[in-house]
């Protein structure tokens, strides 16, 4: 279990009011990024009240400085570890839906609202915004390289997990402890047939490109890199044979269908039948 340090479940600072949803937010040595999250998800709420755990794991910079002085509870775990800080977030918060937002994205906090509004509806148990990878100002094979990563049959798939994903407390209930054998943006979206997720029509959360790389922004790239790969042959075969229009697209599909394990291609695929997970750490 991490140390929490800030207001803890029962002070008075949470207040009165249940929060419209929980924001559960694994960091590791985020400290140039994570203001940039809490600030956006202070965005829209119109009145609505947000708890917001930032769950840090191994840091030694300022990401808990920075999260506490925005008004974010801080769990802090000694490992660097996204499932121990994934699991420490989680026994430190309080509401549902609960949201598992990577640190390094853009979540207005109207798009907490929305999707929460969309696990409401019967038979909800898992959603996420839309989402938009921000490649402005990137040469044409990175910009055609998303061109057809947008194109994918994930993404007509009511997509969740690829940096924000939320569940409510029956959504929840469909596992216990975060597995520690497989990432848990591959993990969460196979819990939930497509007809238990939702997307709803909001704004849209904001994943930015590496520099100097194709890929989003992420950390611990060898934990992933098997179940890319396990993933990338069976997406591949799912494309289309067909060339996007542009000779941008055209060049970065082709890379993509050729060779799928090594794109971010292979991070993806369609859900299988849920079926309760229960894991031992």
């Amino acid at each position: 279990m991490g140390h929490q340090t800030g207001p803890r479940p029962g002070d008075d600072v949470l207040g009165a009011a249940r929060p419209a949803a929980s924001i559960v937010v694994p960091a590791h040595d985020e400290q140039a990024v994570i203001g940039r999250l809490l600030d956006s998800l202070a965005e829209g709420l119109d009145g609505a009240r947000l708890d917001v755990v930032v769950a840090c794991n191994g840091c030694t910079d300022r990401t808990a400085d920075i999260a506490r002085d925005r008004g974010a509870r801080v769990v802090e775990v000694a490992e660097p570890s996204k499932i121990a800080a994934l699991d420490a977030g989680d026994a430190a918060a309080v509401g549902f839906p609960r949201f598992y937002v990577d640190a390094d994205v853009v979540l207005a906090g109207r798009a907490v609202l929305d999707v929460a509004s969309a696990l409401a509806e019967p038979g909800a148990l898992a959603g996420a915004p839309p989402i938009r990878v921000d490649s402005d100002g990137r040469s044409w094979a990175v910009r055609g390289f998303y061109a057809v990563w947008d194109a994918l049959p994930y993404f007509e798939d009511a997509p969740i997990g690829s940096g924000v994903y939320a569940v409510p407390e029956a959504g929840r209930a469909r596992f216990d402890h975060f597995p520690d054998v497989i990432a848990d943006d591959l993990f969460a979206p196979n819990l939930f047939r497509r007809s238990e997720r939702r997307v709803p029509d909001t704004d849209p959360f904001v994943m930015e490109r590496v520099a100097g790389g194709l890929g989003p922004r992420r950390h611990h790239p060898h934990r992933r890199r098997r179940s890319r790969r396990v993933r990338a042959v069976s997406i591949a075969r799912n494309l289309p044979a067909r060339r996007p229009p542009s000779d941008a697209g055209g060049s970065a599909w082709s890379s993509c269908r050729t060779t799928p394990a090594n794109g971010w291609a292979g991070a993806w695929g369609r859900s299988a039948t849920p079926a309760r997970t229960t894991t031992s750490r």
